[in-house]
């Protein structure tokens, strides 16, 4: 390969790569699931490709690194359109410890041990399991962690005062304005409940973009913005 098609196949590679990573978004740029990390990871080994292997096309590599692009585009934009596909894209947030008990086939599920659990809530600065009411491992294989309340606030605990125990894990019910049916489920409630809490707060059904039972079991909405943003 000449120094010139060289020069030439990096400096296009680039500013495809560039323009390619700003027309995905910044969702792609944070890489909040594997999907997002595996996607990311590709377009850049294309690139690499476009610009070092000789063998390989120009036109072919720059087609390459716009089609697979373009179906990651084309992807997110199902996802927001439909939580099914959003579901079976991203995967579903894994419950590992659920009311102050680990959840033994949530382990088995995802693979991990209770050492290994253990060793990420001490990145939490976590040191004692007792602490943790829920343990919630996200579609990125972060941990998040809801603690029980004696253990959020030592200056209520320590005044005496009494506390109210988390009844459950905080949970969305309604996403991007669509109800998600399969959790007012599982929680044994249904749209009439939930079109009766908005009402009760002054809102509409049709109003409402984001909705969610906080820990308490008090219904938590957020409206729609109408107003434009830049």
């Amino acid at each position: 390969m000449q120094w010139l098609e060289l020069t030439a196949r990096v400096f296009v590679s680039y500013l495809v790569l560039l323009v390619m990573t700003r027309l995905m978004g910044k969702k792609q740029l944070s890489q909040l699931t594997f999907f997002n990390y595996v996607t990311g990871i590709t377009i850049g080994s294309m690139a690499a490709s476009l610009a070092t292997d000789d063998e390989l096309q120009f036109e072919h590599g720059i087609y390459g690194i716009i089609l697979w692009a373009a179906l990651t585009v084309m992807m997110e934009y199902l996802t927001l359109k439909s939580i099914r596909i959003r579901f079976w894209t991203d995967g579903r947030p894994t419950v590992l410890i659920k009311q102050g008990q680990i959840v033994k086939t949530a382990l088995q599920k995802t693979r991990y041990n209770v050492d290994e659990l253990n060793m990420m809530l001490r990145t939490m600065n976590i040191f004692n399991m007792e602490e943790v009411d829920y343990a919630v491992l996200e579609n990125n294989g972060q941990l998040t962690v809801l603690k029980k309340v004696q253990y959020q606030n030592f200056e209520r605990q320590d005044s005496g005062k009494s506390f109210k125990p988390n009844k459950n894990l905080p949970t969305q019910v309604i996403n991007g304005g669509k109800i998600n049916k399969d959790t007012l489920d599982e929680m044994g409630l249904d749209e009439k409940w939930l079109e009766f809490e908005i009402k009760k707060k002054g809102y509409k059904l049709k109003d409402i973009f984001y909705a969610a039972i906080d820990s308490s079991g008090e219904l938590f909405i957020m409206p729609v913005n109408r107003d434009s943003y830049t």
